[in-house]
């Protein structure tokens, strides 16, 4: 248990430094208006969404971290919302494994999926369901930080501002805002004494 707390800070600095960086590099991207099945084969785009895939995989070590350090302090409701969080950021690593390694073929070979022209009902639902659960997962995470009065007020309010852009499927605008909270949480002081999980 003291090894998963003392990984708590760092685990949510890199995760939410990782999650800003390649929040904001997929609006410039996006910008760009190249169209989606060329931009997927762009080194960029490949950065991005390795820069994406490593921060999902921090944000699982750091809301475990996390949910260990302040158990005591969130209850029920911040356990709820861990295990609906842990899970849509499982969904969404796979999303991010997927936009790194597979997209790339399929911007060659079947850009129409892509760019929505010719998207399967089942690609388009997994993007729904991913974004939904990713979404409302980190948006009751932000409500159950606020309720502990554990943190203050700014990054549990950008945590939950971040889960619910993240609703919206295929775009990095919610993990950007997300990560901008994890980081300010990241050096938020505690306004009340750790009551971590006993230990014997």
């Amino acid at each position: 248990m003291n090894r998963f707390e003392g990984l708590a800070k760092p685990a949510t600095l890199a995760a939410g430094a990782l999650f800003l960086v390649g929040g904001i590099l997929d609006q410039v991207l996006r910008l760009a208006g190249t169209p989606i099945g060329e931009l997927v084969q762009t080194p960029f785009y490949a950065a991005r969404s390795l820069l994406l895939l490593a921060a999902a995989l921090l944000l699982m070590l750091s809301l475990v971290s996390l949910y260990v350090r302040r158990a005591k302090q969130i209850r029920q409701f911040g356990f709820s919302a861990a295990i609906v969080a842990g899970t849509g950021t499982i969904l969404l690593s796979g999303q991010f494994w997927a936009q790194a390694f597979l997209f790339p073929t399929l911007g060659r070979v079947a850009p129409g999926i892509l760019d929505g022209s010719d998207r399967p009902g089942s690609f388009a639902f997994g993007l729904l369901l991913t974004s939904s659960v990713f979404g409302v997962g980190w948006s009751l995470v932000g409500i159950a930080i606020l309720r502990a009065h554990v943190y203050r007020v700014v990054p549990a309010v950008l945590i939950l501002l971040g889960g619910v852009v993240s609703l919206i499927p295929a775009v990095a605008l919610g993990q950007a805002v997300l990560g901008l909270g994890l980081v300010v949480l990241a050096f938020s002081p505690t306004s009340r004494k750790h009551e971590g999980p006993q230990r014997h």
